[in-house]
């Protein structure tokens, strides 16, 4: 039974996001598509109210990535809306390359998906993303999956655009660990 519920998902994340000094921790449930053992954390830091992880593929750095999955939790955003701060956060990649509009993927109450694929210019080299902005119970967490491959990312497309949709946030109380992997896990 442990051996096939193992098999239902290649690999869960749990990324304990501190975002209070009283040891509350926002927590975000992710399933790497082709398995997290294939990435690493290239980047990550904590700024006052905020967290970011950055993840690129085994091999690549924080400055040299074909592909990148980031995840930034935001405590106390000031946005009414996942749909207000994601708008918010394309808008500013549009000013920085106007190429392409994001398309809206998904939109409820709690959460908003948008897309795009950009040619590169001076400011950004040519890309395609995912970009998702889910309500948390502090504020918002935004996942981001970014391929500088247009015909990679047409062909891992709906694979991260499932785990991205699939990712689930929850509340968690004080953890040493970071990172917990199915192989660690006991059930």
């Amino acid at each position: 039974m442990k051996n096939h519920l193992f098999k239902i998902f290649s690999l869960i994340i749990i990324l304990s996001l501190s975002v209070s000094m009283a040891f509350a921790y926002q927590t975000l449930a992710f399933d790497f598509p082709n398995g997290a053992g294939n990435w690493h954390v290239a980047y990550h830091r904590k700024l006052m109210n905020e967290t970011i992880v950055q993840y690129v593929p085994q091999g690549e750095s924080y400055a040299q990535w074909s592909q990148t999955f980031i995840i930034h939790s935001y405590r106390n955003a000031l946005a009414k809306t996942p749909l207000t701060f994601l708008r918010r956060l394309t808008s500013q990649l549009e000013a920085v390359n106007d190429y392409a509009k994001y398309q809206y993927e998904r939109i409820t109450p709690n959460d908003a998906i948008a897309t795009r694929c950009v040619v590169g210019n001076a400011r950004m080299d040519a890309q395609c993303d995912i970009y998702r902005v889910v309500q948390s119970f502090d504020g918002y967490i935004t996942m981001q999956y970014i391929n500088r491959s247009f015909d990679d990312f047409k062909l891992v497309y709906f694979r991260w655009l499932d785990s991205i949709r699939e990712a689930r946030p929850y509340q968690a109380e004080f953890r040493n660990d970071r990172y917990l992997s199915k192989e660690s896990l006991e059930l």
